[in-house]
């Protein structure tokens, strides 16, 4: 009897951990999805500072293309 109880016991243990390590998974893909290519861009002159935009254009300070940021 006891030995099915500690049976029991680690088979919830087991069951537990791998549902909490896929759930970590999904959670992390979540968080980094269409994040992995999704360029960045910003004037060369930095004269809006670390200011990013998420298309490609002119800055609407100085009038520069924006770069792409790698």
């Amino acid at each position: 009897m006891k030995q099915l109880i500690l049976l029991g016991a680690i088979a919830m243990i087991s069951l537990f951990a791998a549902c909490r390590d896929n759930n970590s998974q999904q959670q992390h893909d979540q968080m980094h999805e269409g994040h992995d290519h999704a360029a960045v861009y910003q004037c060369p002159m930095k004269d809006e500072g670390d200011k990013t935009y998420d298309q490609p254009g002119n800055c609407p300070k100085c009038g520069m293309e924006l770069k792409e940021v790698k």
